[in-house]
């Protein structure tokens, strides 16, 4: 004999509403309104990051001029230096230039062909 029914004491399970319309659009402005910001940091930051990335390689090319023209510099101290202080290298040059030879001397000319400059005869 019972006294109760059993259903009333059992857990009811609640029945999860379906997301009606309104609670999807709330959904879809909140997304198009996080969108619409991150566009607009990114439309705001795209100069400034265009500006970076030219001002870098004006940089990198600058560097590079600066790397050749150190190169070029110890080039000409050097040969200043020689010419300063170098007899042998002073006549060297001397008859190099001035297309002369000691006597007895047989002078070897070497023609190196041009620098390939990507342009084609």
């Amino acid at each position: 004999m019972k006294f109760y029914e059993e259903e009333e004491f059992a857990p009811r399970r609640r029945r999860r509403p379906e997301p009606d319309f309104w609670h999807r659009l709330n959904k879809l402005v909140g997304l198009l309104v996080i969108g619409g910001f991150l566009l607009t940091i990114g439309v705001m930051f795209y100069p400034v990051w265009q500006k970076q990335r030219d001002m870098r390689t004006t940089l990198s090319t600058l560097e590079h001029e600066r790397t050749v023209k150190t190169a070029e510099l110890r080039r000409t101290q050097r040969q200043l230096d020689l010419l300063r202080t170098d007899a042998e290298y002073v006549e060297t040059i001397a008859r190099d230039r001035l297309n002369l030879m000691k006597p007895g001397e047989t002078v070897f000319r070497v023609e190196l062909p041009p620098v390939a400059t990507g342009v084609h005869p």
